[in-house]
C-alpha cells in the first residue's frame, strides 16, 4: 500500500479552516444584516425637500453602504441627486440620519423584481457619523456571536 507524500498531487484538496471560518462568518454577517434590514430597520431616503422614499439596504460598512429601490419608468430615482440623507428608522418616530455620496447605480432583478443598486460612501464628517460606526460595529459583533434559535432550552457558556 503507497502512502502520499503529502504534496499537492496526491492531495490535491487542503482545506484552510481560518478561510473557511472567516468565509462562515461573512455569509452569516449578511444574513443577519439582511434579517436586520428586512424585518427590524425602516430605511428612507430624502427626495427633494419634501418626500421620502423607502429604500432597502444591502450592505453597511464603516465607510460606505450599499440599498437598492424598486425601479420604476414613470417615477424614475432622481437622477441629480449625488449626495443624500438617508434615515434609518429604529423604531416609528425616532431614526439615525446620515449622509451618503451615490458613487454608482447599477440595475438588478431579485425574486424577478427591477431594482436599482446604488453604492455609496459615508460623509464622515457628520456629527451621526459615530453612532452609525457603532451600529456597523454592532452588527459585525452580533452576527459573529448570535445564535439561531432552534427550539432549544440550553445555556451556553461562554
Amino acid at each position: 500500500m503507497s502512502q502520499g507524500t503529502g504534496s499537492k498531487e496526491n492531495n490535491p484538496q487542503v482545506i484552510d479552516f481560518k478561510e473557511a471560518r472567516a468565509h462562515k462568518l461573512e455569509e452569516k454577517r449578511r444574513v443577519t444584516e439582511r434579517i436586520f434590514f428586512k424585518h427590524l430597520l425602516s430605511v428612507y431616503s430624502v427626495v427633494g425637500d419634501t418626500s421620502m422614499c423607502p429604500i432597502e439596504f444591502i450592505d453597511v460598512s464603516e465607510t460606505g453602504c450599499s440599498f437598492q429601490v424598486p425601479f420604476d419608468p414613470d417615477r424614475p430615482w432622481p437622477t441629480e441627486a449625488k449626495e443624500i440623507p438617508i434615515r434609518i428608522y429604529f423604531s416609528q418616530d425616532t431614526f439615525l440620519e446620515i449622509r451618503v455620496k451615490i458613487q454608482n447605480a447599477n440595475p438588478s432583478i431579485e425574486n424577478n423584481r427591477r431594482y436599482v443598486r446604488f453604492g455609496c460612501s459615508i460623509d464622515q464628517s457628520v456629527s451621526s457619523y459615530q453612532a452609525y460606526l457603532q451600529f456597523v460595529k454592532f452588527l459585525r459583533m452580533y452576527a459573529e456571536h448570535s445564535h439561531k434559535d432552534t427550539g432549544d432550552v440550553n445555556v451556553f457558556y461562554l
